[in-house]
């Protein structure tokens, strides 16, 4: 074991508004525990990495990531509740894709997402065109009711670890750290055929078919804003030297499945983004991050 966090008070209330109607919201006290990745976690983490890449999580080799996770995990973190032997429900790594080029996880996720990009200078970095501009992807992946506030100490053990790697001259110095980030935005309620509220289009009145019931595709409301499912994310945005946003390749099968489904009950349509933070605004955005955690404590 790493550490142990101090208590955090989380809400536990199924509705995040309150009202003058409603009582008091529950509080349980948590404590967080921090290891690094271990063999036990192997499931765990795939899951979690599945939970990044949802629908699209097919088309990537998420095992042979999880491999490196574990091999070098005296770089990273795992933050979990009921002791060494219980799954995380968070992972915070860096991974060197120079180093891990020949994984097959690795290959395959830069064919993936090398099929999202089209900005050239991107590009270059990904596939390390320059071999000097080193890329280190940031994994940071955690079940959505966990708080922000876990991320600064995970931040600074790994800014400690990876300085360690580097003295024994493990391949952990990076240009360029890449963020895999979870966004939405929001989509135009509409109605289907028979008066259900749905995500979509609005379209023109049809008639009714008998035996038959349409559902309209989601559309995103005019310039709508990009919104991120980890906050800290919005602060490494304000960092980020390039973003890039992407679309699933398997949407339809996001949109279907029963847990991608509730999101339309919020109007909101998930997609992907890809932040380049230069090493020079590394430290500063993780202060940034910090800093945000100890004003809302």
């Amino acid at each position: 074991m790493k550490r142990k966090a101090s208590e955090e008070n989380i809400n536990n209330s199924s509705d995040n508004e309150s009202s003058d109607n409603e009582g008091p919201q529950d509080i349980v006290d948590v404590d967080f525990d921090f290891y690094n990745p271990d063999q036990t976690d192997y499931q765990a983490l795939k899951r979690l990495l599945g939970q990044l890449f949802s629908a699209d999580a097919e088309l990537i080799q998420l095992g042979d990531i999880v491999d490196i996770l574990l091999e070098e995990n005296h770089v990273g973190t795992t933050v979990k509740v009921d002791g060494q032997e219980s799954d995380p429900y968070a992972i915070l790594s860096v991974i060197s894709m120079e180093q891990n080029k020949n994984n097959d996880g690795i290959k395959s996720l830069q064919s993936y997402l090398l099929g999202k990009i089209k900005d050239e200078a991107v590009k270059a970095i990904l596939t390390g065109a320059n071999s000097d501009k080193k890329l280190g992807w940031v994994i940071s992946e955690r079940f959505i009711n966990m708080p922000m506030e876990i991320m600064p100490p995970m931040y600074n053990m790994m800014q400690e670890e990876t300085k360690q790697a580097v003295e024994k001259g493990e391949p952990y110095t990076f240009e360029w750290y890449m963020f895999i980030s979870k966004t939405y935005k929001e989509v135009a309620p509409t109605v289907d055929e028979d008066g259900d509220e749905t995500m979509g289009e609005v379209q023109k009145p049809q008639p009714k078919k008998k035996g038959k019931k349409k559902k309209a595709q989601a559309a995103q409301l005019p310039d709508s804003e990009t919104f991120y499912f980890q906050a800290e994310d919005e602060v490494i945005a304000q960092y980020a030297d390039y973003k890039v946003d992407f679309k699933f390749t398997n949407r339809e099968k996001e949109s279907s499945s029963d847990a991608k489904r509730a999101f339309s009950d919020f109007g909101i349509a998930p997609a992907r983004r890809i932040m380049l933070v230069h090493k020079s605004k590394f430290a500063e955005a993780i202060n940034e991050i910090e800093k945000i955690c100890a004003a809302s404590s």
